[in-house]
């Protein structure tokens, strides 16, 4: 999906090279939960 509202954890990461790689396991769960709820409430917004 090529959108501006809504990124993979893969795009996120090569968009900001400075997240240590320790925090990355650790932070890319709760960053992929935040995106689908965003993604979700910009859809609920739009219907």
């Amino acid at each position: 999906m090529n959108t501006q509202y809504y990124k993979t954890w893969e795009e996120y990461m090569a968009e900001h090279p400075e997240i240590d790689e320790r925090l990355a396991p650790v932070m890319a769960p709760k960053m992929q939960g935040y995106e689908e709820m965003m993604f979700a409430f910009v859809m609920m917004l739009l219907m």
